[in-house]
């Protein structure tokens, strides 16, 4: 099921705030973005030990993001207490990201 939305659309008369903002707080170079460098770069300059920083790799540099800066961790253990199941049993309409979206705006 394809869903086309355009965003401008989608956000509204907040469109412009949204998609042209600019943070003047943090500045871009102080940004740790991700990258094939990110594990030498952030965390072989900290203090961690040689095994944590073994580990580390292992996750960066394993399955599909492998590699590439970016780490995708599910929380598989949280069982059905932390699911969409129940956080929305009671009402099914929330399954439908369209839906939900109606619902907030």
């Amino acid at each position: 099921m394809k869903i086309d939305i355009n965003i401008t659309q989608l956000l509204g008369e907040k469109a412009d705030f949204y998609l042209n903002h600019v943070c003047e707080k943090i500045t871009k170079d102080e940004l740790q973005t991700p990258s094939k460098t990110s594990l030498d770069r952030v965390f072989t300059q900290s203090n961690r030990n040689p095994q944590v920083l073994r580990s580390l790799s292992q996750l960066y540099n394993h399955g599909n993001l492998g590699g590439t800066g970016y780490l995708s961790i599910l929380p598989v253990d949280q069982g059905i207490e932390h699911s969409a199941a129940f956080s929305f049993y009671k009402n099914p309409d929330y399954f439908d990201p369209a839906e939900y979206y109606k619902t907030r705006h």
